[in-house]
């Protein structure tokens, strides 16, 4: 499940109250490839590195004060509240396809969720886990600045991993290595 919240900076942290349910993914509806494709120049074309700053985005979309939060497990088994902020999304985007490597922040990891209102909680800047990545990959690309083909990931299976070949790596691992450098 993904959220829009509605973040208040207080005093040694943040408060995030929940605004709606929301989509990641899809060229219409995804709030990554409409963060994207709102700054995209007709010159973009594969290949193409890409980068959204998920606050930046949505503050110049009118929805200053927000981001959005990643439950992991909303499904689980067992009682499990896995909250994460989403706080940047990097692409590479060639041959039809985009890896994408999301910098996510833990703000609740296998929590009880009867012990925390999902809803609205307050964390401090001492109970955020970051930075944390994931990988995965969307069936889209860009082509002279405009998003091509569905933007979503492929569904569940043993062989829908991200493939990277050696730039494509590199690419990630260099923003990789600057976040870390940052939130040190």
């Amino acid at each position: 499940m993904y959220a829009l919240y509605e973040t208040t900076f207080e005093s040694g942290g943040c408060r995030y109250r929940f605004v709606k349910r929301v989509s990641l993914f899809g060229c219409k509806v995804g709030y990554i490839p409409c963060l994207l494709g709102a700054n995209l120049s007709s010159n973009a074309h594969e290949p193409f590195t890409w980068h959204v700053k998920i606050r930046d985005g949505l503050r110049r979309s009118g929805l200053r004060d927000n981001t959005l939060v990643i439950n992991l497990k909303p499904n689980s088994a067992s009682p499990n509240l896995s909250l994460y902020e989403l706080v940047n999304v990097w692409g590479y985007s060639n041959c039809g396809w985009t890896p994408i490597m999301l910098h996510i922040r833990g703000l609740f990891i296998d929590e009880d969720p009867k012990a925390v209102d999902g809803k609205e909680f307050f964390r401090g800047s001492g109970d955020i886990d970051d930075p944390i990545f994931s990988m995965m990959y969307l069936n889209g690309t860009i082509k002279d600045g405009v998003l091509q083909g569905r933007w979503t990931p492929p569904r569940a299976s043993p062989t829908n991993a991200v493939l990277l070949w050696p730039d494509v790596f590199e690419f990630f691992a260099r923003q990789a290595h600057v976040v870390r450098q940052a939130v040190r």
